[in-house]
């Protein structure tokens, strides 16, 4: 049996900054409805046609979850349908039991019809970041990977601000992310730590962008 949720599109931001979302809200329409409404945000991926439903209770996680956590973290109410029909609304005081359980096994556990996030202030500016890393030969990959592993844990560089991911190729590492601070603090820190010891780039670009521009050039 499949049970579709396509109808339930709602996304409304109340004065205290919970966001109360229909169960069939994609990704895309999330941060816009969202931000459009209340210049606010949610930590989650940045593919815009995944669906708020397996996203927020499995996991949820981009690059401003260092400093907010998953999208999971932020869920503070579920509308759910259980397996017996009954319908109630799960929070960390009410059905705690089903609250607990939803928020990392959900498909086990019932239909969740509308969540409710507890949502930031959007970032005015974002830094998005990229460098394409040419890879000669599996040394060359070893030893630049360890170097990203190694300034990935240097706490003296990276704080809350700052998310990135690699992803490999046979030929290069495209190392990019964002930062929620001023460009000149990282091309003076952040980025020469990052490159020392690493090829010369191929490829690097960084722009100061809006927040949903900013998700948006990632998509």
């Amino acid at each position: 049996m499949v049970i579709s949720l396509e109808a339930f599109q709602t996304v409304t931001v109340n004065s205290r900054g919970i966001a109360r979302v229909g169960g069939g809200v994609r990704l895309g329409n999330l941060a816009t409805g969202i931000y459009n409404q209340s210049q606010r945000a949610l930590p989650h991926g940045i593919c815009p046609g995944v669906g708020i439903g397996g996203h927020a209770t499995h996991g949820g996680y981009w690059y401003s979850s260092r400093a907010w956590g998953l999208t999971l973290d932020t869920i503070v109410g579920l509308d759910v349908v259980l397996a017996n029909g009954s319908a109630v609304h799960a929070t960390s005081t009410s059905y705690t039991d089903i609250f607990w359980a939803l928020r990392g096994a959900a498909d086990s556990i019932g239909i969740i019809t509308t969540f409710y996030f507890r949502t930031q202030p959007a970032p005015t500016s974002i830094l998005n970041w990229v460098y394409t890393i040419p890879i000669a030969n599996p040394s060359v990959a070893a030893a630049a990977f360890s170097h990203i592993q190694s300034f990935a844990l240097n706490a003296s560089i990276i704080d809350d601000k700052i998310g990135f991911g690699v992803t490999p190729s046979p030929s290069s590492f495209l190392i990019n992310g964002t930062y929620r601070g001023d460009k000149a603090t990282f091309e003076a820190k952040i980025s020469p730590a990052l490159l020392r010891t690493l090829p010369n780039p191929s490829f690097s670009s960084l722009k100061s962008l809006p927040w949903l521009a900013s998700l948006e050039d990632l998509w």
